[in-house]
């Protein structure tokens, strides 16, 4: 077998790992398991691979359409002597949205199955070795134990992402009114699809730690016999971990509902201030305009026409009746 850390990214394939080793080799086309082999990643398996499956291991791989079902019975279910779990896994697209894909993790007597239909991080070696996590016991337990504790570790670290994002999305929302007028407006409107894409993914992640809190302790009694006490600790702690992750997502989800609220919030506040002073604009230009027109009626008999300060004082009249209410509001700050 290969060693992990010399290859590349592998296209999708049947891969069999051995997991004391922290090898892997493609699937030759035999219908044996190589000795060593803990570890099976069925990447959009083929028919002929399906066929392997079930004689090697006496399962079938699970459809896609049966792994994105949401029933409880089909997240977590027993295959003859064999347990499976299938979990959601939150994903960063090239294109800046984010999506979710189903990931089933089958033990059976002889080997840890990973069924899958897009290319997860988690089940990179690689990317395994980078986290650290234990390969011990080398069985099909420790390798579901392992991808488990790997998958934790990147929902933690897409949780510190996400709050550091937040973070600055705060700052940006509730920074000194230092910008003109109608620029913050502006700053806060393309703020608002950034927030609402963090609490989308922040929705996936919950979606998945939901589904591990009850995969954690149903895989516990369920492979009770299997486990040792070193495993069953590692378990507890990944329990602890998950209930951990949970809480701060809640805190994460309602900080960003609040600020996408207060976004939508001070956005309102910044139109008003526009309308109120267009408000008091038209109320200021009322009277002025009132005694213009009347003064500029054209009857033959109107008293002011023969005043020799007729004008200067129809102008006086025009000033004093915009410069009071403007003075009157500035009264009762409103500007």
């Amino acid at each position: 077998m290969e060693k992990a850390r010399s290859r590349s990214p592998r296209p999708p394939m049947l891969i069999l790992h051995d997991f004391a080793n922290a090898t892997y080799q493609p699937w030759p086309g035999s219908s044996d398991i190589p000795e060593g082999a803990t570890w099976i990643d069925a990447a959009s398996p083929t028919p002929d691979e399906v066929a392997f499956l079930k004689r090697a291991l006496g399962v079938e791989p699970p459809t896609l359409a049966r792994m994105s079902e949401i029933e409880a019975t089909s997240r977590l279910y027993r295959m003859h002597d064999a347990v499976g779990v299938t979990l959601t896994l939150p994903r960063r697209e090239l294109d800046g949205h984010f999506a979710s894909h189903p990931l089933a993790l089958i033990v059976t007597a002889k080997a840890l199955l990973t069924v899958r239909y897009e290319d997860l991080k988690v089940c990179d070696p690689q990317h395994l070795d980078s986290l650290g996590v234990q390969r011990a016991p080398a069985d099909a337990v420790g390798g579901l134990v392992a991808l488990l504790e790997g998958i934790v570790d990147q929902l933690a670290d897409e949780l510190e992402l996400l709050m550091n994002r937040t973070d600055q999305c705060s700052k940006q929302i509730f920074s000194p009114r230092t910008r003109k007028a109608g620029t913050r407006g502006a700053v806060l409107k393309s703020i608002i699809p950034d927030v609402g894409r963090q609490y989308e993914f922040a929705s996936l992640i919950e979606e998945t730690l939901l589904t591990l809190s009850r995969a954690v302790p149903y895989l516990t009694s369920e492979l009770g016999p299997r486990l040792t006490p070193e495993t069953r600790a590692r378990l507890d702690r990944l329990d602890r971990d998950v209930q951990s992750l949970s809480s701060h997502e809640d805190r994460l989800s309602d900080k960003l509902q609040f600020l996408l609220d207060a976004s939508v919030g001070l956005i309102g506040i910044e139109q008003n201030d526009i309308f109120k002073v267009l408000t008091i604009v038209s109320v200021i230009g009322i009277p002025p305009t009132l005694i213009a027109s009347m003064y500029g009626m054209n009857f033959k008999h109107m008293p002011e026409l023969d005043w020799a300060w007729g004008y200067p004082y129809g102008l006086t009249l025009i000033f004093l009746s915009g410069f009071v209410p403007l003075l009157w509001f500035k009264w009762r700050r409103w500007w």
